[in-house]
């Protein structure tokens, strides 16, 4: 049996690694060729990269998956020399491995396997290619370097359509611009830090969209929902008998997710037994099943999400320094109530949302509007959900008017609790007139409009809360 391009190029030279790139279609013979390519040629370690495409003839998505793929693994072998075998893989492909030589971008020779029948005798199958000689064009990159801001951004507007994140705000979008820049580093694990209803699972699902695991499995865990005693099964695994109930084998989330990203959600919430072994797979790439002595390798890229603060936890002992360290990156996902100026944006997503699957179509009003953009959301963008489609349900006309948003007293008796944090462009007195403002707006509401009866439970003179209207409505 004739060997194809690949397998002809690793017999024909001697390479220390070999990096094969693979898209979804070709992921069976991707791995084969990696197993002939080790037992062959047991000098050369083989890797195989996905190439996550939904379309494998997009020229730019190729160009971007690998760019990224280089970037690392040059970062991981900056002295290296660089072949690139273009006689396997799609035409596409072909094409964006030459412009991307050419072009100096990646500085290597270009090889290329011929058919024996087209190979005189006596000589090499593979052949390099000098893509500097004058018939070759010559290919220059842009003066701003390989990636221009303009096509980071339509990366990211994409991926927000496909996974239905919606916002605007600076604080939000920068948060989106540090987790697409994550999500091309594959070896570093990510923390996500954010209240509680902020979006970090979409934030989680958004890295994982745009890494070059897409195409494998994200297996999410929720940390806080698992009872103590089963927290190390749950993760790790466990063997038959290892515990009373252990009647079989478990390959627990961390196997499930082998050559994928495990989302460890409210990680805060783990027992220091767990953290300890968590750390372990973090830094070896081994988990240890319960019951067994034999550790197994996984490669898992981890995420995790908390809305805990770490770093008092770390302090009282509660969370691991070195587990805390161990993420090389975080992201801080901002409440809603300090981007207010998503909420239009985001209830009107989700009403459409609401109307694509009922008959009840309903709206908006422009007062109702106003009201969400004042509400200091403590549930955030969870809350803001549960408001619009109990207020959907239950208003009775088509426009949801103010007295329709079906608020809820906050869970959390301690007012406090929903202060913003104080931060760069944070301004104290219009927030502070903005809560006045509420706290009368809701006292007028339960006394039924009578001044006296609302001054009384905002415990202030009638004359006071006199004086505060005048000054919004002067003649």
């Amino acid at each position: 049996m004739r060997s194809g391009p690949i397998l002809t190029v690793v017999a024909e030279r001697s390479f220390e690694r070999a990096y094969l790139f693979s898209t979804p279609k070709a992921a069976e013979i991707s791995a084969q060729t990696a197993r002939v390519i080790g037992e062959r040629h047991p000098a050369t370690k083989v890797t195989v990269l996905d190439v996550p495409l939904k379309d494998p003839t997009n020229y730019l998505g190729i160009l971007r998956q690998l760019r990224g793929h280089f970037r690392k693994i040059n970062a991981t072998h900056p002295d290296a020399e660089y072949f690139i075998s273009v006689s396997s893989g799609t035409p596409h492909m072909h094409a964006c491995w030459l412009l991307l030589a050419a072009s100096g971008e990646i500085p290597a020779t270009i090889l290329q396997s011929n058919p024996p029948e087209f190979v005189p005798e006596g000589r090499s199958p593979v052949r390099e290619i000098d893509i500097h000689q004058k018939d070759f064009p010559i290919v220059t990159r842009p003066p701003d370097g390989p990636e221009c801001g303009t096509d980071d951004e339509s990366t990211i507007a994409t991926a927000c359509r496909e996974l239905g994140i919606v916002g605007e705000d600076p604080a939000f979008l920068r948060a989106l611009r540090e987790a697409f820049i994550y999500a091309q580093y594959d070896d570093f694990h990510v923390l996500l830090l954010g209240e509680t209803g902020s979006g970090k699972e979409h934030f989680a699902k958004f890295l994982h969209y745009l890494g070059p695991r897409s195409t494998r499995p994200l297996v999410t865990v929720n940390c806080g929902s698992i009872p103590e005693n089963l927290v190390e099964s749950q993760l790790f695994g466990h063997r038959k008998g290892a515990f009373t109930g252990a009647t079989s084998d478990h390959e627990g989330k961390f196997k499930s997710a082998d050559r994928g990203v495990l989302f460890l959600d409210e990680i805060g919430e783990l027992p220091l037994p767990a953290q300890a072994k968590l750390l372990r797979v973090l830094d070896q790439g081994e988990i240890e099943p319960v019951g067994s002595t034999r550790p197994l390798k996984v490669n898992v890229r981890v995420i995790a999400a908390t809305h805990r603060q770490l770093r008092e936890m770390v302090s009282a002992g509660t969370f691991r320094e070195d587990l805390y360290q161990r993420f090389g990156s975080s992201i801080a996902i901002p409440p809603l109530r300090s981007r207010k100026t998503d909420i239009p944006l985001l209830a009107s997503h989700m009403l459409t949302a609401w109307n694509t699957r009922h008959q009840n179509q309903k709206r908006l009003s422009p007062a109702a509007v106003s009201e969400l953009v004042r509400h200091p959301w403590p549930g955030n963008v969870r809350e803001l959900r549960r408001v619009l489609q109990q207020s959907a349900m239950l208003a009775p006309a088509k426009a949801i008017q103010p007295g329709d948003l079906r608020f809820e007293q906050p869970l959390n008796s301690n007012p406090l609790a929903v202060l913003p944090d104080p931060s760069e462009g944070f301004q104290l007195i219009p927030f502070l007139d903005d809560v006045k403002q509420r706290m009368i707006h809701r006292a007028m509401e339960l006394s039924d409009d009578v001044q006296a009866r609302a001054a009384r439970l905002l415990g202030i003179s009638p004359q006071a809360l006199n004086q505060f209207f005048k000054s919004r409505n002067p003649q």
